[in-house]
């Protein structure tokens, strides 16, 4: 599995999980080694491989699933975070017995035809699953619609994190700062794919507006995605190759969030981001536009902005951010407060799987992700 932040929440949940009461196992749709298949090897897991669904192998998908399904039927719940295909896995999930669970981490993204296909095909899974959990309300209601979210089957789950990781003082920031090796300038960050929802160009150019007034700056974009190559050009166009770093993915995130001084978030559309999160744990001043959810502004020193403000509006705010006191400390403080936790997250699943259950707790819960 990617780093990406439906891969990155559950994996949270795994990692914080009692795995002598809940043990997941993980359907995945990719033949390649992914980011997270040793350690969930690692920590009890199997890895159980289906071709991708792509709208046209609906009856073969729906068979290789089926046959899945029926050789493990110590899979007691399948969880289901890919929506694309749910109505088909949970379906079948279903008819053999198994409790079924659908999980949304995201808002619609901007209408094109592969949104309307996923829409089309995702929608059936509304009636179809037992339960549904969403990372926010807007997430549940983008997916499953108001019937579902106003009923008793729909629960809001928050993408917990492990906060004590994160937890940065002034004394963390300046050391973290220095391990980049990125000059005395302010660094402004973004974790996310690099992909079109995340509104990288919006980004390039708000930062290409504060490079102007802080010539020092430089920003550090930490991920992959399908639009690298078009985002080092575009980089390269405008005249930023000096001040942009393409991180990569990277398995201590917290790190580098800590030796950032802003983080800037301006994606079109979000569930509930587990980067925006971590960021305001670690204390970094965070600028988000309103497709991200308000569950996701936590503390004082985080600011939602919409993309029509414009980029000199945002690159402003942004200044304002980088000039106001730091109060990197209270990050991980606030972060708790608001439900964040890993371990407050991790227990109330494991409670909801109990009820799901009746309280029986089995040695596999199934996990499609």
């Amino acid at each position: 599995m990617d780093r990406a932040g439906t891969e990155t929440m559950i994996m949270n949940l795994y990692r914080s999980f009692d795995r002598e009461r809940y043990q997941f196992d993980f359907l995945v749709h990719e033949e390649r080694a992914c980011d997270y298949d040793g350690e969930i090897e690692q920590l009890g897991g199997r890895l159980y491989r289906l071709p991708r669904f792509n709208g046209i192998n609906a009856r073969s998908y729906r068979r290789a699933a089926r046959a899945l399904l029926a050789e493990h039927p110590e899979w007691a719940i399948v969880h289901g975070h890919i929506g694309s295909s749910a109505a088909l896995y949970l379906r079948e999930a279903r008819r053999l017995g198994r409790k079924t669970v659908a999980h949304s981490h995201a808002q619609h993204f901007p209408l094109s035809a592969g949104e309307m296909a996923f829409r089309v095909v995702s929608y059936p899974t509304r009636f179809i699953a037992d339960e549904f959990l969403a990372c926010s309300q807007v997430a549940g209601l983008d997916r499953f619609g108001r019937g579902v979210v106003a009923g008793p089957h729909f629960h809001a789950l928050k993408n917990g994190i492990a906060v004590e990781r994160y937890a940065c003082d002034a004394a963390a920031h300046g050391e973290a700062k220095r391990r980049l090796g990125l000059g005395v300038g302010p660094i402004i960050g973004h974790v996310g794919r690099l992909t079109e929802v995340k509104n990288h160009d919006f980004l390039l150019e708000v930062f290409g507006l504060l490079l102007q007034r802080e010539p020092g700056a430089r920003l550090v974009l930490v991920g992959r995605g399908e639009r690298e190559d078009e985002l080092r050009s575009l980089v390269a166009e405008r005249g930023l190759a000096d001040a942009v770093v393409f991180y990569g993915v990277t398995d201590d995130v917290a790190s580098v969030l800590k030796g950032m001084d802003g983080f800037v978030f301006p994606s079109h559309r979000e569930g509930l981001s587990v980067a925006l999160v971590e960021a305001q744990a670690s204390g970094v001043p965070c600028l988000m536009s309103t497709g991200v959810p308000p569950e996701a502004l936590i503390g004082s020193s985080s600011l939602r902005l919409p993309l029509d403000a414009g980029a000199a509006r945002w690159t402003e705010a942004l200044l304002g951010l980088l000039a106001t006191e730091d109060r990197r400390v209270e990050g991980a403080l606030h972060v708790r407060e608001a439900g964040f936790d890993i371990e407050e997250s991790s227990r109330w699943l494991m409670g909801f799987y109990d009820d799901l259950l009746g309280r029986v707790a089995p040695r596999y819960s199934g996990a499609s992700c």
